[in-house]
């Protein structure tokens, strides 16, 4: 390599490491390093019959009405990534949801594919679409 020549990083590398990071803060309750990798105008859609479904703008709604009830209903709530893709500004992560549900003291275990769009490492857009009846059923 020439003297003064950068090594540029794929924006796929960069926008999978950072859904990475997220999922890593999740696991260990750091939402401070959460909500640093969310686009203050953020839109998070969580898929219609999960129990925070709708869609959230900004990261403080996100982490209220979106992260936060999860804690409240589930002991031990784990979201596990398989499976990074990165295509463009995109990272699309197929994983698994887990918890005991508090009220039946039941364990739910659904399957999730979340899509993350990212701009310079930030994520301004998530979807999440999951197997919202494998959840419903460990509350009954």
């Amino acid at each position: 390599m020439e003297a003064g020549t950068k090594t540029l990083i794929p924006p796929e590398s960069t926008n999978r490491r950072t859904v990475a990071e997220i999922y890593s803060a999740l696991a260990t309750g750091n939402m401070e390093t959460v909500l640093e990798r969310l686009a203050p105008d953020i839109k998070w859609t969580v898929v219609p019959g999960d129990q925070t479904a709708g869609t959230y703008y900004g990261p403080e709604l996100v982490l209220r009405e979106a992260l936060a009830p999860l804690a409240a209903v589930w002991a031990d709530f784990e979201m596990t990534p398989f499976e990074f893709t990165a295509v463009g500004d995109k990272v699309f992560v197929v994983g698994e949801s887990r918890g005991v549900h508090r009220a039946s003291g039941k364990v739910g275990t659904a399957r999730f594919v979340h899509v993350w769009h990212l701009r310079d490492g930030i994520a301004y857009r998530f979807e999440s679409v999951s197997d919202t009846h494998a959840m419903r059923r460990a509350t009954q």
